[in-house]
């Protein structure tokens, strides 16, 4: 490997961490076309949000009603422009602690990522009056869910994991495309993300048919760092997380990712310190951290070590925790769109302790997925799981589906 000389490599990190850490405009046209929901058969309001700091983005919004998952004719139900009236001083939005390896680059980010918020609200939001007062008793009675997407392309993409929370799970879904990222404004930047998740929540909590549902945030690669960063600061107004292949924080992935720039690691002053931050959320939270075991991007060891810290919260004393891995004979759950296979059983049957031991060691190392679960911490891993594509297993949407049943005290219809 060809080692870059300090300086250029110093130069490259500082100057352009925005491009490689945020890279808005890949693949090709991301930013100029976005998909609609409309493409996906579902009914939705085409939201603009108006920041603190003046900044514009987009979001979509889909609202449960009694003809889902069947619905037809699929259509923009309405426009929604919203302003935050959060004011520029105030509540802080502030990056504290410091991370393996991240040295003064914590101390660099906090200066650079605080972002004065205050408190206060927001110009009232009205039910469209094609909405029917059914329609609106069943959105109020339904769980929202919160979708940060990762670090490339934009939120049109992330549309079939939104349509398999609004079918499946009946869950009404607030999708948002962060500053810089499709038909958004601006640049992306730790700060700037932060202040736009703010205000996609400040403007769930002020809707009236979703400010009493459970609501939960779901995020996948740096969209986990933003729905963890997201709930340390509203503990209060989140009932459950899913986070799936994200990281510790970004100076902790340079060595990996970017190993020739690991010498000027300190002047990352985009830090996303997920493992401070989710020590901030109250261990009472469920959390659901979903790993691909050959993620090449985010080293699985950083879902583990984000899983360690909740594990050993206070109050996790003493919890048993339970690992559960698929059966001999039980049916593989795959990845959609395949024909699912049976997984076969043991060629010999077991004769004692000891071959159950190897045939137990046998089947965790040959299979599709682990599971354990710890109280409300709930984990699952996948065999093959990269880091985009962990999402496409059955068996990934089955645990979100428990989880998301089980900790929001509403069934699917």
């Amino acid at each position: 490997m060809t080692l870059l000389p300090t300086s250029t490599a110093a130069g490259l990190l500082y100057y352009g961490q925005g491009f490689l850490i945020y890279p808005s405009g890949f693949p090709q046209g991301s930013r100029q076309t976005v998909a609609t929901p409309m493409e996906y058969n579902m009914i939705y309001h085409d939201v603009t949000l108006e920041t603190p700091d003046n900044v514009r983005i987009r979001a979509y919004l889909m609202l449960q009603r009694e003809d889902v998952p069947n619905t037809k004719g699929a259509y923009q139900q309405t426009h929604i422009y919203w302003k935050s009236k959060r004011k520029e001083e105030g509540k802080q939005l502030r990056t504290t602690g410091g991370t393996s390896g991240s040295g003064n680059s914590a101390a660099k980010a906090e200066k650079e990522t605080d972002a004065d918020v205050a408190e206060g609200s927001a110009e009232g939001i009205r039910i469209d009056p094609e909405m029917s007062e059914h329609d609106q008793e069943i959105a109020l009675s339904r769980p929202t869910v919160m979708i940060f997407h990762a670090n490339a392309g934009n939120l049109g993409h992330r549309l079939p994991l939104a349509r398999l929370f609004y079918d499946q799970m009946r869950c009404n879904v607030f999708i948002l495309s962060y500053r810089g990222y499709g038909l958004s404004e601006g640049s992306p930047s730790e700060k700037g993300l932060r202040i736009d998740a703010q205000t996609a929540l400040d403007f769930v909590r002020e809707h009236p048919l979703l400010n009493e549902a459970p609501l939960l945030f779901y995020g996948q690669s740096i969209g986990g760092a933003v729905a963890i960063d997201l709930a340390s600061r509203n503990p209060d107004a989140v009932h459950a997380l899913i986070v799936e292949n994200t990281f510790t924080s970004i100076p902790d992935l340079i060595p990996t990712v970017m190993p020739y720039l690991s010498s000027v690691s300190f002047l990352c002053h985009q830090v996303w310190p997920s493992s401070t931050s989710i020590a901030k959320i109250p261990p009472s939270k469920p959390v659901l951290m979903i790993s691909g075991l050959q993620d090449e991007v985010v080293p699985p060891s950083h879902m583990k070590k984000l899983w360690e810290i909740v594990c050993s919260q206070g109050g996790m004393e003493g919890v048993e925790e339970q690992e559960i891995l698929p059966e001999d004979g039980e049916e593989v759950g795959g990845k959609l769109g395949e024909r699912r296979a049976e997984r076969k059983e043991g060629a010999a049957e077991s004769k004692g302790v000891e071959d159950n031991v190897e045939k137990s060691k046998d089947r965790a190392s040959n299979r599709e997925w682990r599971k354990v679960r710890r109280g409300v911490k709930w984990w699952l891993e996948f065999n093959e799981g990269q880091h985009n594509n962990t999402c496409i297993y059955r068996e990934y949407w089955r645990e979100v589906s428990a989880f998301v049943k089980q900790y929001t005290s509403i069934t699917s219809s």
